[in-house]
């Protein structure tokens, strides 16, 4: 049999085949991504919507949609239970911490990346074994320290904890910016005069700029959901942060789950305003490197 007397639907058979299989590939991953969309999105409705729904209407369908709106409870969390006071606390102890964090890093990133001194490659090992130590196994002597320095229920002992549990993660990841930054450049400086404090500021920060950022945006975002030591270092009323004072709403108010989702939702805020200004600057940092 010649091959011009096979049939032309046989011999596109098998083509068509594999497109369908292609299709219905393509049609398994799309599902799969949907499904994963929904399941990242629907606790986000479900926040909005409970926080701004009345109590009847949530107790009448908890996981539907809301037929009744309201600011009620947002209105509750700022009159009754003082949120702006524990949002004000927050900031007061995140936004110094970070910029502790993010001085000592540069120095020290610098110096271990662009100093040659002994025991260098030994510190650099040191900062990764620090980042190994869970935070909750050295939270009994951080609490003896605080106690005998006379910082209990004072910002400034959770202020200097935040920047000491944050430090090694934050040197580790700007050294890996540090890194990139040419020794011809730091070379030229130094022939133009410059001391070293004076090319950390013109030549390298510039430089690793989308890794400040990113340094910035994490530890503002980490910082800001802490829970554990913020309990224990301020345990007055008077200096709660805002993680504590919703601890405290499902406590106190423990059926009340819209005045609850209204305190997740406004402490949402800050850092989705981080984020916002900042999303350029925190994907380059975060891909930075990927590709050659």
């Amino acid at each position: 049999m010649s091959v011009d007397s096979i049939p032309l639907g046989e011999v596109r058979s098998p083509s068509r085949v594999l497109a369908l299989l292609r299709q219905g590939k393509s049609a398994a991953v799309w599902l799969c991504l949907v499904a994963v969309a929904a399941s990242a999105l629907y606790p986000i409705f479900f926040l909005f919507s409970t926080a701004l729904r009345t109590k009847a209407d949530y107790e009448a369908s908890p996981g539907g949609f809301p037929q009744a709106l309201t600011t009620d409870h947002v209105s509750e969390a700022f009159s009754a239970v003082h949120f702006g006071s524990y949002a004000l606390n927050s900031l007061l102890v995140v936004v110094p911490a970070v910029a502790i964090i993010a001085v000592l890093s540069s120095l020290a990133s610098y110096a271990l990346i662009h100093f040659n001194f002994p025991l260098r490659k030994g510190a650099l090992v040191l900062v990764v074994l620090l980042m190994a130590v869970p935070p909750a196994v050295i939270l009994i002597p951080i609490f003896k320290v605080i106690l005998d320095a006379g910082l209990l229920n004072d910002r400034l002992g959770l202020i200097l904890v935040y920047a000491a549990l944050n430090l090694p993660f934050s040197i580790y990841l700007l050294a890996s910016f540090m890194k990139a930054v040419p020794s011809e450049l730091l070379n030229a400086a130094k022939i133009d005069g410059a001391g070293a404090l004076r090319t950390l500021w013109s030549v390298v920060l510039p430089l690793v700029r989308p890794g400040l950022l990113t340094l910035l945006t994490l530890n503002f975002l980490f910082l800001w959901n802490e829970f554990l030591y913020s309990l224990v270092l301020l345990q007055t009323e008077g200096n709660r942060t805002i993680m504590v004072g919703i601890a405290q709403l499902q406590g106190r108010f423990a059926k009340d789950y819209g005045l609850i989702s209204a305190g997740l939702l406004l402490s949402m805020i800050p850092p989705l305003l981080i984020f916002v200004f900042f999303q350029r600057d925190l994907a380059r940092g975060l891909t930075a490197g990927a590709v050659k």
